[in-house]
């Protein structure tokens, strides 16, 4: 488990699904909630949230087995992938994200993966692309990915701590 302030760090359960749907309902995410948490069914999938207390404040889903061919060789497959990064908008910049990114990676480097990467979205793009640069991803080369090696991410979440 991974900490950060009163945070807790932890594989989605059954107990977190009613306060994960509030945060997605919060978010303006509502019409994805049930999709979204139908992905625990999904062996390939990892779905980690954040906890204040009971309050699910924060969610990361990706997985372990993306095998995707695009034009750099910099991060070859089998690497980890983040498909969706939520924190509330109340916790934002209170180290919740870069403590959901640094779980994702500590898990995807215990299985061997060396690198890890994702495909930004589109909204409020400009501040989620600042923010993954801070966790030391950076644009792949012909494509819309952000990639990092994975150690790359570890020492840049430590330095930011």
């Amino acid at each position: 488990m991974v900490r950060t302030m009163t945070v807790e760090i932890t594989q989605l359960a059954g107990e977190h699904e009613s306060n994960l749907r509030a945060l997605f309902v919060a978010e303006g995410m509502g019409s994805h909630a049930e999709a979204l948490l139908d992905h625990r069914y999904r062996p390939y999938e990892r779905l980690y949230v954040a906890l204040q207390g009971s309050a699910v404040v924060g969610f990361v889903e990706g997985t372990f087995t993306d095998n995707e061919i695009f034009a750099s060789g910099a991060f070859p497959p089998p690497r980890a992938r983040i498909v969706q990064l939520v924190v509330a908008v109340h916790s934002r910049r209170t180290g919740i994200g870069s403590a959901l990114v640094g779980r994702f990676a500590v898990d995807a480097e215990a299985a061997r993966l060396g690198s890890l990467v994702l495909y930004p979205e589109p909204h409020r793009a400009d501040a989620r692309r600042a923010f993954f640069h801070h966790c030391g991803m950076r644009p792949v080369t012909g494509t819309s990915l952000l990639g990092a090696r994975l150690d790359t991410i570890r020492t840049a979440l430590v330095s930011r701590s």
